[in-house]
């Protein structure tokens, strides 16, 4: 059953049709002439085979269109605010490179948004085909302020100021203008060529060219391919040289606890049997951390969404991941995750609307949630079965170690009833058969395997 994305609108030359395993991209005369275009070129064929541009066909057109073309269906997508720093700073290298190799065949990137990519096996992929028309003589790159406030600006945040990205973009998708970042910048930072040419002088120039036709103003100063060249070289340059300091993740020694080091293969094999019985295409690896059980799903042949709240765990597991490997990390805090957002509150589904596993994974996570977050354990256990698919959790003790840690600045008329496993399994059966369920050898924790 084919429907409109909800998400596709703002461009009137391309928008977007989604059926069952395929994405129709509905084209006018124009969007048709650039897309023949793009067709002729190398790079286009170059970007299409190793994976940076998402596979392209052209169809028959529907009526009432000038032209249709088939992309495959991808199985999840990801916002920049679920993107760890070097996911952002790897999709901003993309769609440089991609420009650069566009203004060398007469074609140019009409607009710079990360909305544009998608992580498919571990790597960035562009999939707006739509985005690429025909340069024309003497405009400028009009898409470089966009580009600066969705992908400079958020990866400057992190990188000199010390501050996550993703909150800000959650808050406001268009991204920082370049007077609030440059309010944000430290001194020693505003001094920097980088600084005073992408964000400084910008800042003068939206505060100028307010209200006036940009385009027609920057096309007047006389730009050219080559200018457009040397920035986007230059913006390249400066991206690729950020770093982000990772150290002190709260999470990120927590494969080293004695706990973890003493249960993980015994869980490993619990977790293959759920597998061999479901037969996955999707797992959603909830509290993911390191990404050794989705690993685990993944080397059993299903794709793996790893979600934790962690971005120094998450960002090291995105750069450990090899090329190909079905693995999507996914960074949000799931006591408040990714809500629905934009136009109408549809245009960018919420988390959990667009993760539609066949398996989920929660081990080592509700003790969190009931503990740290203060959800009462009946909660949970609803919010698992509201996935309609079977889940494997493990089941954590009030008395285990860790929990003590948990509850240390806590009174016990402060935490919530239904926290022992008697009750915590009264929960589940409201909602779950146990299919399978085992002890782990510190006598605190257990492990179900619960079915719909």
């Amino acid at each position: 059953m084919n429907r409109a994305d909800p998400g596709s609108f703002r461009d009137p030359a391309s928008h977007v049709v989604l059926g069952d395993t395929t994405v129709t991209r509905i084209l006018d005369e124009r969007g048709l002439a650039d897309w023949r275009a793009l067709q002729q070129t190398e790079f286009f064929r170059r970007a299409t085979a190793d994976g940076r541009l998402i596979e392209t066909s052209e169809v028959e057109a529907p009526e009432g269109a000038a032209g249709a073309l088939e992309h495959p269906r991808l199985r999840f997508i990801t916002y920049p605010y679920e993107w760890t720093f070097s996911m952002l700073r790897d999709a901003a290298v993309l769609q440089l490179d991609l420009m650069l190799e566009a203004l060398a065949e007469g074609m140019i990137l009409k607009d710079a948004t990360p909305y544009n990519v998608q992580f498919v096996g571990g790597r960035p992929q562009f999939i707006d085909i739509g985005s690429f028309e025909q340069y024309r003589k003497g405009e400028p790159w009009i898409g470089y302020r966009q580009f600066c406030r969705q992908y400079l600006h958020p990866l400057l945040m992190e990188a000199w100021c010390g501050v996550p990205f993703q909150p800000w973009l959650r808050g406001d998708p268009e991204g920082p203008t370049s007077a609030q970042m440059w309010r944000l910048l430290p001194a020693r930072r505003k001094a920097s060529p980088a600084a005073i040419l992408h964000i400084g002088l910008q800042a003068r120039a939206e505060a100028r060219l307010a209200g006036r036709e940009v385009r027609r103003s920057l096309a007047e100063a006389g730009f050219t391919a080559d200018l457009i060249r040397a920035n986007v070289e230059k913006l390249r340059a400066l991206v690729e040289s950020l770093e982000w300091e990772t150290a002190g993740g709260a999470w990120s020694t927590y494969h080293g606890c004695d706990h973890v080091a003493r249960d993980r293969n015994l869980k490993t094999e619990f977790l293959i049997e759920a597998l061999e019985e479901v037969s996955p295409a999707t797992v959603l690896d909830l509290g993911a951390n390191d990404g050794h059980f989705s690993q685990v799903a993944v080397s059993r042949g299903a794709d793996a969404i790893a979600v934790d709240g962690d971005e120094v765990v998450l960002d090291r597991l995105y750069r450990s991941l090899t090329p190909g490997v079905s693995m999507t990390p996914v960074l949000t805090d799931l006591q408040n995750p990714s809500p629905s957002q934009g136009w109408a509150g549809v245009e960018r589904p919420s988390l959990f609307e667009r993760a539609r596993p066949d398996l989920v994974i929660a081990y080592g996570l509700i003790h969190h949630l009931i503990y740290t977050a203060s959800i009462p354990p009946a909660n949970v256990v609803e919010w698992l079965a509201g996935f309609g698919v079977p889940v494997v959790v493990e089941f954590v003790a009030p008395e285990d170690p860790m929990v003590a840690q948990l509850t240390a600045n806590k009174r016990p008329e402060e935490l919530h009833a239904d926290r022992d496993r008697e009750a915590f399994e009264r929960l589940v059966r409201r909602h779950f058969e146990v299919v399978r369920e085992a002890d782990l050898p510190g006598g605190t924790r257990r492990l179900y395997h619960l079915a719909r």
